[in-house]
């Protein structure tokens, strides 16, 4: 939604007004599953482009992440 010019902080209002979880915190999802994640992203289809490029290490999806 972001990379395209979406209105992504109007659907997050939205859901935050009728008390949904907008964040992974919320969601109850560990920071380490999130690393995870974002780091072994870019195997899911390598053969396909994304803005992760080449992938991610764990320092900089910590240092992302603020932790």
């Amino acid at each position: 939604m972001y990379l395209h010019d979406g209105n992504w902080q109007q659907i997050r209002a939205a859901l935050q007004t009728v008390g949904a979880p907008t964040t992974a915190t919320e969601l109850g999802i560990p920071d380490q599953c999130i690393i995870d994640a974002l780091v072994h992203a870019s195997e899911i289809r390598p053969e396909r482009y994304t803005i992760l490029g080449a992938g991610l290490t764990g320092d900089a999806t910590m240092k992302w992440r603020g932790l």
